[in-house]
């Protein structure tokens, strides 16, 4: 693109260049030989009315009147042959009449150079006699040839300045597009960290700037899609092993059901085994049917009595509290909530039952909400086992334990935190985690309210 640029302009450069020297060339050329030509019709004139007087003046005088008249051409043309100016005289025939006006100008090529030529007739009563009138332009012809070959080598000499100088104003010009396909070249090679640095205010460096905010929106969704790519495999990672353990144990007992003779006990404790685990699997589903389900979900958003929500919470962990010796308490410093009740109470449900297993017996669990300006924050706080920091960024990743053993002691199917996640983020909600361990644990979820 850009020799084409530079080709196309020096073209366009070289023609219009070029057509002006030759118009004004000839401009300047034609302007001369006319006004040349005005001042030798002039001096034709002036020379066909001194003959006119003068020859007039011999037709009265009939000896020797051919002798006067060859005198007085030749003193004629002396004077004008000192002037570079021709002059002849000869008697007109009668198939050669024309008007006293009726001259003819021409320009001819002699041996001795080219000139202005204007023949005509004498006024009456001479008109038998035709007037041949010769300027010499030669000098003028060749001066004008070396003016315009002077003319000529000027603009070839500035033409090849410009195309230098044209070639890196172009190249200059498109040194940010080169440096943009260069990167743009990169990008494509997988080299998505690629900026470009060009200074300037002109249209290519803002060119440039819309490619470095395209480039960043290019890594950044790059970097989203691999995020996305690996959450994905690693989700068929966990979900593999999830399922693989209560399978095992399934068709272990199954098989051994089959070859085995057993008792009334034995029988019912294997079958007890296979619906545990059998209820264990159907809880992923569950679970994961309830992750779908929420995917671009719209909740349908209620005002939702607080009081009302934290008690149907406790009362439906009271039998949880109670076998685990942990304490509830509920603090409530605002009256009402926005969103939809069932998915609201599945929140924090999940997160209250995730504080009892960390918690041990004598623990306290406190559920509390306040306004805050334009917010409204509910917290879960617990004082248990509290988490790593290395451990707190991955607790919503599906299938994620805190128990690197992935035990089921506590029952669970690593997908709670996860459903909470989504049912804050379809809420437009933001749930903050804080905890030390050994201290315990603050789930934090900030609704803005409408």
């Amino acid at each position: 693109m850009k020799l084409k640029m530079y080709l196309a302009t020096y073209l366009l450069f070289i023609v219009i260049l070029f057509s002006s020297l030759g118009i004004v060339s000839a401009y300047m050329t034609n302007t001369q030989i006319n006004m040349y030509t005005e001042k030798c019709i002039r001096e034709f004139y002036s020379i066909s009315n001194a003959l006119h007087r003068d020859l007039s003046r011999l037709t009265g005088q009939e000896q020797n009147f051919r002798g006067e008249i060859t005198i007085l051409l030749d003193g004629y043309a002396l004077y004008f042959y000192q002037q570079e100016i021709l002059i002849d005289i000869t008697e007109s025939h009668p198939s050669d009449d024309e008007a006293y006006d009726g001259i003819m100008v021409s320009y001819i090529t002699l041996e001795t150079g080219q000139y202005i030529h204007i023949t005509g007739i004498l006024p009456e009563p001479l008109e038998h006699f035709r007037l041949f009138y010769y300027y010499n332009i030669t000098d003028y012809i060749d001066d004008m040839n070396r003016i315009q070959n002077i003319l000529l080598m000027v603009c070839i000499i500035f033409a090849i300045i410009t195309a230098f100088a044209l070639y890196y104003i172009v190249a200059r010009l498109f040194r940010p597009l080169s440096i943009v396909s260069a990167a743009t070249r990169s990008i494509a090679g997988g080299h998505y960290n690629k900026r470009i640095n060009v200074q300037g205010k002109g249209e290519l460096a803002q060119v440039v700037e819309d490619f470095n905010q395209m480039a960043a929106q290019i890594e950044e969704q790059i970097y989203a899609l691999e995020k996305v790519a690996a959450d994905k495999q690693q989700f068929i990672d966990n979900f593999a092993h999830e399922i693989r353990t209560p399978l095992t144990s399934i068709y272990g007992n199954a098989e051994y059901m089959q070859r085995a003779l057993l008792d009334e006990g034995e029988t019912i404790e294997l079958t007890q085994l296979i619906m545990n685990n059998s209820t264990h699997m159907k809880q992923i589903a569950n679970s994961l049917l309830q992750l779908a389900t929420l995917r671009d979900y719209t909740p349908v958003v209620k005002e939702i009595s607080v009081k009302q929500l934290f008690d149907d919470i406790g009362q439906t962990m009271h039998d949880s509290l109670y076998k685990k010796g942990v304490k509830l308490t509920i603090k409530i410093a605002a009256d009402t909530i926005w969103g939809q009740e069932d998915l609201i109470r599945s929140l924090l449900l999940n997160l209250c039952y995730n504080a009892v297993k960390a918690c041990e017996k004598g623990d306290v669990i406190e559920l509390a909400i306040r306004e805050d300006l334009n917010n409204v924050i509910v917290t879960v706080k617990d004082n248990g086992h509290g988490i790593s920091q290395e451990n707190l960024q991955k607790i919503t990743e599906p299938f994620f334990r805190v128990d690197k053993a992935r035990s089921r002691e506590h029952g669970g199917v690593g997908l709670g935190l996860t459903l909470c996640k989504q049912i804050a983020d379809v809420h437009g909600a933001k749930m903050i985690f804080e905890s030390v361990q050994g201290v315990g644990t603050l789930v934090s979820i900030i609704f803005t309210t409408p």
